[in-house]
């Protein structure tokens, strides 16, 4: 059955804009009807579904299957099969409940939490409030994850089921971070006993780790006592293929050696589309992709050069180059879509009015020369029109591609400038992780010391009026763009292609897959 679907590539200012939720603590709303997301047209329902498993390819590797030990998308995909949090993010990024079956607001910063009953281990135990409250302080010794667990300060056990956690002070993040992968839930017993969960990582999610040929392949079966009926997965094991290559993706989908392409080289898009037994699934993203300036670096310190560079970079091209046009250039420091971004101090395409602002500040562009790490094929060609760009106002520079994992650790460290992207669900929370001072060294990767900037983001997160929170986010991404804290490049669109006979209900912007929501048909 041929079902295509190229959904909502209306790439305008307002993308997804009344989509993305407040991140406010409020008791959620049930997560809508999952075949609201799926292709157009009449799609067979769950309950024709045929009992196979099924096969995915990806560009990278994983840097962890244990939940808190990254940040990584490519990690949050494993972390979402094998554990769950209180929380759990839908395809349209609301935040709704998951592991709790209710919250009840005691007061501004108290909220208690019941538990649904019967919630069963990978290792047979059943899930209590106890495990929630091992769980989070257990994510809390790995300080890589710092940026996730600021919202909540203090817990307690009520009963077997019944949990309180306190925010210290109203906090607009605490839904928001529940369902991130850092405060997933393990059981407290393996915890204790200091079970390696790098290795096996065992939670309560629809289905369970089996193995890891590093560089090849991860393995995943159904897990049969998993507690949401509504969610149950059915599929009985998911692989994932390792395969760095474009071309090579795309072939074992055509070839059936793959059923799910997570990465869809753009180039291939069109032939794709044409191929009767592959449905391509295109959404505007919520994947912010830019180049990160290392503000450790003598020539990067200087707000001038940094503008200078911004200006000098053609964005347009840059997306033509990098993702055959599958992408939507920007000019803001944060992704744009989100309610709260000003445009004010944005900068546009102008390589002579970067010649002139270096020279009204007597900075010569030879003495700027850097390099810029990239990890896959579009950022590669993405960099070669910056370094065209760059060149052309006199600043030299060169490129190295490693992999992902390299990238992950040089960025943390000894670097000039980066290709870099990072998934959000709202403004609050990238603004948060990326830019605070709180997080240098962590996710806040450009180095940038801004207090001023950072004591805005914290008055956001303690607003949980949203107009109020829109406001001062307003001025604090005012505030981003006149710092020019890195070179924004575009938004990603999401592409997806999977077999004809594979249903992939739900998709979410930033990427998300809710894999226990595909099913085969006939």
């Amino acid at each position: 059955m041929k079902k295509k679907s190229i959904l909502g590539l209306i790439l305008t200012g307002a993308l997804l804009t009344g989509v993305l939720s407040s991140c406010a603590p409020q008791v959620p709303q049930p997560a809508p009807d999952a075949q609201a997301a799926a292709p157009t047209g009449v799609v067979p329902g769950r309950d024709q579904a045929v009992d196979r498993g099924v096969i995915l390819a990806i560009t990278a590797e994983t840097p962890s299957i244990a939940v808190a030990r990254h940040s990584a998308l490519i990690g949050h995909y494993k972390n979402i099969l094998t554990n769950n949090g209180l929380f759990r993010m839908d395809y349209n990024l609301n935040q709704v409940l998951d592991l709790a079956a209710s919250m009840e607001a005691i007061s501004d910063t108290i909220f208690e939490f019941r538990l649904h009953e019967g919630i069963m281990f990978h290792n047979g135990e059943e899930m209590t409030a106890y495990d929630v409250i091992a769980s989070l302080e257990y994510v809390r010794t790995y300080p890589y994850q710092n940026a996730n667990h600021g919202s909540v300060v203090g817990w307690e056990v009520i009963d077997r089921y019944t949990l309180r956690l306190d925010t210290g002070e109203p906090n607009a993040m605490m839904a928001f971070e529940l369902a991130h992968q850092a405060n997933f839930i393990m059981p407290r017993s393996l915890i204790e006993s200091g079970h390696d969960f790098t290795a096996d990582p065992v939670g309560s999610g629809p289905f369970v780790f089996e193995s890891w040929a590093f560089g090849d392949n991860l393995h995943y079966v159904r897990f049969d006592d998993y507690f949401d009926q509504e969610r149950f997965p059915m599929i009985s094991y998911l692989n994932w293929r390792i395969i760095p290559e474009g071309a090579s993706r795309t072939i074992a989908l055509e070839t059936g050696e793959v059923h799910y392409l997570v990465d869809v080289p753009f180039p291939d898009v069109p032939r794709l589309e044409e191929n009767p037994n592959v449905n391509v699934i295109a959404i505007p993203g919520a994947t912010y992709n830019y180049l990160l300036l290392n503000h450790n670096r003598p020539q990067f310190e200087n707000v001038i050069v940094r503008k200078a560079i911004d200006m000098a970079i053609d964005k347009e091209a840059g997306v033509l180059a990098g993702f055959d046009g599958w992408g939507i250039p920007t000019w803001s420091m944060v992704p744009p879509q989100f309610a709260g971004v000003s445009a004010e101090g944005q900068r546009t395409f102008d390589p002579e009015g970067a010649r002139a602002l270096l020279a009204q500040h007597n900075i010569d562009p030879a003495t700027l020369s850097f390099d810029m790490l990239v990890y896959d094929e579009e950022k590669r060609r993405m960099g070669e029109v910056v370094q065209a760009n760059l060149a052309d106002i006199g600043i030299e520079t060169t490129i190295t591609m490693m992999d992902f994992a390299a990238w992950m650790t040089q960025t943390l460290g000894d670097y000039d400038a980066a290709f870099a992207r990072f998934t959000s669900a709202n403004l609050l929370s990238f603004m948060r992780t990326c830019m605070h001072i709180d997080f240098l060294g962590t996710q806040n990767r450009s180095n940038m010391y801004n207090r001023e900037l950072s004591d805005l983001i914290t008055q956001a997160v303690a607003t949980v009026d949203e107009p109020a929170r829109l406001a001062i986010l307003y001025e604090a991404t005012r505030m981003a763009n006149d710092l020019a804290v890195w070179v924004p490049t575009n938004m990603n669109i999401a592409v997806r292609a999977a077999n004809a006979n594979l249903i992939v209900p739900e998709t979410a912007g930033n990427g998300f897959m809710f894999f226990n929501m595909m099913y085969w048909v006939e």
